[in-house]
């Protein structure tokens, strides 16, 4: 048999080499049997976005052909055009428009947890609404992998935080997105210079590090970390990067294990004293009476002593 362009010629062969003889039985028009097409089987969204794909029929019907769309996920929906998006629509075709492709925009609504979601999509003949030559076509199924928009670190200061030798800031830190329940998130906050900066939590010591532990109940709940700038004998205000992270190893939501790094900066300013000018002055001239005449002149410091 030999096929071409949706046609196929049947041959017999018979004799032996090399009276070989053929003979054309009849020429068979090769029909796919109805279907319905989908451009993805799979497909990826991150909540609060889109994606799209299309939907389409493998042959022509002699009349309408209605598929219905409906996601297993209330989160997951569906829509065509400008149409508002719900968890289930219909599409229709008819023997004009059968090959046409008609685009169907998923979307994921935005949750309070972090965790990744699926849905899966389900393509089916509607069959109260559907010719008979398309009652048979099977199902298609569409999956569709939601990506969370969660599981980030939330830190209420802006870039900077300024502090001065001796003296301390505060400001808080918490999740955007809530773990899974008996899972926990470990936050680290590092001082990047803990010389100049050293970091401190509720009930703890400071230190060049502390851990922010956060879980399904008090994941969105601000811990205070404060930043305390210490000490030193130079005249200089300094500029310390703090950075908080997510500990992999001791963090069993995964779903945070990807979050970004936050960093502000720590500015420093300095508390002692230092010598800007001096000013004034003259020489000692000693008299034939032994009287003396004094120099004088000024020192300015700054900053004062704080």
């Amino acid at each position: 048999m030999i096929s071409n362009n949706g046609f196929a010629v049947v041959f017999v062969r018979y004799g032996t080499p090399p009276n070989r003889y053929v003979d054309i039985v009849d020429w068979v028009h090769l029909v796919p049997p109805p279907a319905i097409v989908l451009s993805e089987s799979m497909l990826s969204v991150t909540e609060g976005l889109t994606a799209t794909y299309t939907v389409k029929l493998a042959t022509a019907p002699t009349g309408g052909v209605r598929v219905q769309v409906a996601s297993n996920n209330a989160e997951v929906k569906v829509k065509t055009g400008s149409g508002n998006a719900g968890s289930s629509l219909n599409l229709d075709f008819n023997a004009m428009t059968w090959s046409t492709a008609q685009t169907v925009t998923v979307s994921a609504d935005s949750d309070a947890d972090a965790a990744a979601d699926t849905a899966t999509l389900t393509h089916s003949i509607d069959t109260a609404n559907t010719v008979t030559d398309y009652d048979t076509a099977s199902s298609k199924t569409l999956t569709v992998n939601v990506a969370d928009d969660d599981g980030e670190i939330v830190v209420s200061q802006s870039a900077t935080l300024t502090v001065a030798e001796g003296s301390s800031g505060t400001y808080n830190v918490k999740l955007k997105g809530q773990p899974a329940s008996g899972q926990v998130v470990v936050v680290r906050v590092s001082s990047g210079d803990d010389g100049a900066v050293k970091v401190n939590k509720t009930g703890g010591t400071a230190a060049a590090h502390q851990d922010l532990t956060f879980t399904n109940s008090d994941w969105n709940t601000n811990q205070a970390v404060t930043l305390t700038g210490e000490q030193d004998d130079d005249f200089q205000d300094e500029s310390v990067t703090i950075t908080h992270a997510v500990r992999d190893a001791q963090t069993t939501a995964n779903e945070f294990n990807d979050a970004s790094d936050v960093t502000l900066t720590a500015t420093v300013t300095d508390d002692d004293l230092s010598i800007l000018s001096v000013s004034g002055g003259g020489e000692v001239a000693e008299g034939d009476s032994g009287t003396t005449a004094r120099a004088s002149f000024t020192v300015t410091l700054s900053p004062a002593r704080r």
